[in-house]
């Protein structure tokens, strides 16, 4: 997936280097990135969904570097584990 434009002005706005924005996007991949909900993959774009553009962001931003992230869903009650460990191996 191939980040877009406000995806890279947010990413600039957090102070990311636009060096690190090969590999975000690298994370972005359904084959490196896996997004569990209850104990289920879910999609990525129904990550997206569930939690905005920008927390999905913020979560596979901090995944593409450490692994892992978890973000809390719009509706407060549930939590989405982003798991970029692929990118490591």
């Amino acid at each position: 997936m191939i980040l877009q434009k406000k995806d890279i002005n947010k990413l600039k706005e957090w102070g990311v280097k636009e060096s690190d924005f090969e590999q975000i996007e690298r994370a972005t991949h359904k084959s490196i990135t896996t997004y569990t909900l209850n104990d289920k993959n879910i999609t990525r774009e129904k990550a997206i969904e569930l939690l905005g553009r920008e927390a999905w962001l913020s979560g596979i931003l901090r995944s593409a570097f450490h692994w892992t992230a978890a973000r809390i869903v719009k509706d407060g009650n549930n939590v989405i584990i982003f798991d970029s460990s692929k990118l490591f191996r």
